[in-house]
């Protein structure tokens, strides 16, 4: 029986096994040099976005995704960046907040960002590994959460008057998985966000190895719109350089609690499943002095050592069905489809080995039993069996397992 927990890896960044009906509307049409505005149902409600898609976007083209700030819409930024994408040839993409007081986890996205940008790629010739984020203000800390939530799936990120300030924002920095390059521009008179909050958002995305450059520009405060064109234009020149390295991932999001919840029985799950192990290579030890044994003449000892095999036994069932119990708890946490699925199939296998050493903990008391000598083999050999047949099972269960972890 291979001990199977040296298999669980985590990560907040899986692909996605999306519940999601995207539905791009039947009533836009692609009419060329003119911003659209079109929707998609995501999370059951229907969710609008503009998009502008010049004749000079040809294939495969560039996609920014641009944020806006609070108690605006997609149009405000698609008005300031619509004659830069005509003259480069890039597509440029402004959805609603669900709320004009801003952008907020899990409502406006990774999903619903992902359903637009998955909408847009059937329409139009995206080039799915230069999918950018350009956000400002409230739109700029959400293309900064985005940046680590689906780090694989975004190549880039630039943004205007933003940073981070809450733990929980700072915190969304253990869910990344590639380090996606970042750039900031900030005035040095921003009155919401200033330059200690951008340095030390800076200084945390950098601890992590991800690379940032922060831009600050003199006299500037917090207004974008009549800088735009020299901002968005400095933006594009950082963004065109990056691209994912291989075809974009994208990852479910995962509650931050439930996450490091999930983590931590992880952690718990592996160390009950290498003390099992422990536990049946002793048990598989005491096998072997018996195999060697005469069970007429050395029947006293082959006893014994069947006491302590069956004890061995016990005890190692008993750590699968603890860290069955686990994996169990952590299906039932808000964790994306994929992970919960995984974590059924973790807690499965663990109570089927725990089942196959309550068989092998019948073939080892067999031995200390007061009956003939062909009943005691009689009896093992028939255990025998029933453990190969939960072998064959648990064999089953990993190649699931296996297929879920890629």
């Amino acid at each position: 029986m291979r001990p199977f927990m040296k298999r669980i890896v985590w990560s907040c960044v899986a692909t996605a096994f999306g519940l999601l009906l995207v539905v791009p509307s039947l009533a836009a049409t692609a009419t060329p040099e003119k911003v659209i505005k079109d929707s998609v149902v995501s999370n059951r409600k229907k969710r609008s976005f503009y998009v502008f898609a010049p004749d000079s976007a040809k294939a495969p083209a560039p996609l920014i995704v641009l944020l806006h700030g609070s108690g605006r819409d997609g149009m405000s930024l698609i008005d300031k960046w619509k004659d830069l994408a005509s003259k480069e040839g890039f597509i440029i993409v402004g959805p609603d907040a669900d709320s004009g007081g801003g952008w907020s986890l899990p409502k406006d996205g990774p999903d619903f960002l992902h359903d637009v940008v998955e909408a847009l790629k059937s329409k139009y010739p995206i080039n799915p590994r230069r999918v950018y984020l350009f956000g400002h203000s409230a739109g700029a800390v959400f293309a900064l959460l985005m940046s680590t939530t689906e780090s694989q799936y975004f190549a880039a990120t630039a943004i205007h008057a933003g940073a981070f300030r809450s733990p929980e924002e700072y915190q969304s920095l253990s869910n990344v998985s590639r380090k996606i390059p970042v750039a900031i521009w900030v005035g040095t008179r921003d009155q919401y966000f200033p330059l200690a909050a951008v340095h030390a958002t800076r200084d945390a995305f950098q601890s992590q190895g991800i690379p940032i450059e922060v831009t600050e520009m003199p006299g500037h405060d917090h207004w974008y719109y009549d800088l735009a064109p020299g901002i968005n234009k400095s933006a594009w020149e950082f963004l065109r350089k990056h691209e994912l390295e291989s075809d974009p991932v994208y990852s479910e999001f995962t509650a931050s609690g439930d996450a490091g919840r999930a983590n931590q029985l992880i952690k718990e799950i592996n160390k009950l499943g290498a003390d099992a192990s422990k536990l049946l290579d002793q048990a598989n030890e005491k096998d072997r002095d018996i195999q060697i044994k005469d069970i007429v003449r050395d029947r006293a000892q082959i006893s014994k050592s069947g006491q302590e095999q069956s004890a061995l036994l016990r005890d190692s069932a008993t750590n699968w069905r603890s860290a069955a119990d686990k994996a169990e708890t952590a299906s039932r946490l808000n964790l994306g489809a994929k992970q919960k699925e995984y974590f059924s199939l973790i807690a499965k296998y663990n109570r089927k080995c725990a089942e196959m050493l309550d068989v092998m903990r019948e073939r080892a008391d067999a031995l200390v039993s007061n009956e003939s000598i062909e009943a005691i083999t009689a009896k093992r050999a028939e255990a025998r069996a029933r453990a190969e047949k939960l072998g064959a099972e648990i064999d089953e269960i990993q190649k699931v397992i296996d297929k879920t972890m890629h």
